[in-house]
Order: structure tokens, then sequence, then C-alpha cells
């Protein structure tokens, strides 16, 4: 009994030495950070809110984790570690790839994000500018497509996602995708066929096989008039609107051959 209470005693003496004494975040060099350059360290630290001297084992490293995350870049990927010999907290950061930019409109006010991997809208922080500068350089967005809703809704991501896949699949440069507070989705290419009309997103990939056959057969042959847009909410009868002076809709044959 006597020699259990002593090594209890001895037990509880150590822990509370190392705890009190010894396993304590007093210094930033403790504090170790991959990913970032030196200059960068020091805005990182201020970001997230981490105050030295601190017990190590107070710091949770899953909320800190989530600060970076949301403070620093949408799309940062962070792990954070705690380390007792020699007590450190070591931070690693690998920044992730975008989808898109987005624009979010609303009755009052404009908002700049990203898509991120999901597909999830994400905005910055604008609140906190000692990390604004590791912002310039980061995240890298995959595409060069600009994403413009007027209403965003929780089934958004996922017929985004649809979109995007399909869109690395075809010929037709998309550089604009508007989706309007009503739900219609129109397409901007900086070639022909122009400004595309989806409509609603039903039946969307049959709608863009259309939009990319149209584009093959307009670049073989353009037609002997200007246009303002194609209507594709029907994919089995496109429509070319034309400019202004030229007539409101023409109709595009089944095999989009123009008999001129």
């Amino acid at each position: 009994m006597w020699r259990l209470l002593v090594f209890s005693g001895g037990a509880v003496g150590l822990a509370w030495v190392l705890l009190e004494k010894g396993w304590w975040l007093e210094t930033p060099g403790q504090v170790v950070v991959h990913g970032v350059s030196h200059q960068d360290h020091g805005a990182l630290l201020a970001a997230s809110g981490l105050q030295l001297p601190t017990p190590l084992l107070a710091v949770d490293p899953s909320s800190l984790q989530r600060d970076l995350q949301r403070l620093v870049s949408p799309t940062l990927q962070v792990q954070v570690q705690r380390t007792l010999a020699p007590p450190q907290l070591v931070v690693s950061l690998q920044h992730g790839v975008a989808h898109a930019w987005v624009r979010r409109s609303s009755a009052d006010r404009v908002e700049r994000g990203l898509l991120d991997h999901r597909f999830n809208w994400t905005g910055f922080d604008a609140q906190h500018q000692g990390a604004q500068h590791l912002l310039d350089r980061f995240p890298m967005v995959k595409s060069n497509v600009l994403v413009l809703v007027d209403f965003w809704t929780p089934g958004l991501p996922k017929t985004l996602a649809r979109l995007f896949s399909d869109l690395e699949r075809l010929e037709t440069r998309v550089n604009t995708v508007r989706i309007t507070a009503d739900g219609q989705w129109v397409l901007g290419t900086s070639e022909v066929p122009g400004e595309v009309r989806l409509g609603q997103p039903e039946d969307l990939s049959r709608k863009l096989a259309t939009m990319d056959h149209l584009y093959a057969q307009l670049e073989r042959k353009t037609p002997p008039f200007s246009y303002a847009y194609v209507d594709l909410r029907n994919p089995e009868q496109p429509k070319l609107g034309l400019s202004r002076g030229q007539g409101a809709i023409s109709p595009i044959g089944e095999d989009f051959r123009w008999p001129y």
C-alpha cells in the first residue's frame, strides 16, 4: 500500500511539474508552421488569436484548425498537432484548389467568394487584415469561370458540381455562369454561340451536349446574320435570338447544318 501511495504521489507530482513548468507554449518559436514562409509566420500566428504563454494541453487543435481555415484562406487545408517532447504546436498548411470565383448578389450588397472543393459558397473574412496578404497568392482557382448568383439555395452545390463536370468534357469555352433569382441559368462564352440560355437546370447534360454540338457547327460555317443569344430551354428545339432589327427568334434545324 505504501509503495502504491509513493508511486502514485510521485506520478501526480511529476505530471504537475510537467504541466505547470514544462508543457507550456511560451514563445512563437514553439509554434512550428509548415507551408508558409518565415515572413508569414508572424501574420499567421496573429490571425490565429493564440495567446502566449499558454498551457499546451489547453490548446484545442480542432478549434485552432477551424479558425485558421476560416480566417486565412477558404480552401486552406490545415492540420494541427500537439507534441509533448519538445512542447510544440505543429501546424501543417496545404493550399487547396477552388473550382471557381463567385459573385453573390442580394438586395443590399454584393459578396465575393469561391466555390470550394465541394462546390459550396465560401466567402472571405475581411475583418482579419493581418492575414490578408496571404490571400494575395492563394487560393488557386481551377477554372476561369466566374459564377454570378442572384440567389443562393442549398441545392446549388450539387447542380454546380454536375455542370462543371460536364463543362470539362466539352469544347465550348464557357467563361461565366449566371443564375438569376428565379432560377434561370445562363452561360456566357467568349466566341460562338455567345450567350446560352439554359432555363431551369433540368436535363442539364442534354442541354450542354446540344450547346457543344451547335458550337462545332457554327465554327464550321457562320450564318449570314448576327444574333444575340442561343435559347436551349428546350434542347430538342434550339433557337437563335437574332440581333435587333433582324427578327426575334430563328429556329435551328435538327442537324444544325446551315443550308447556305
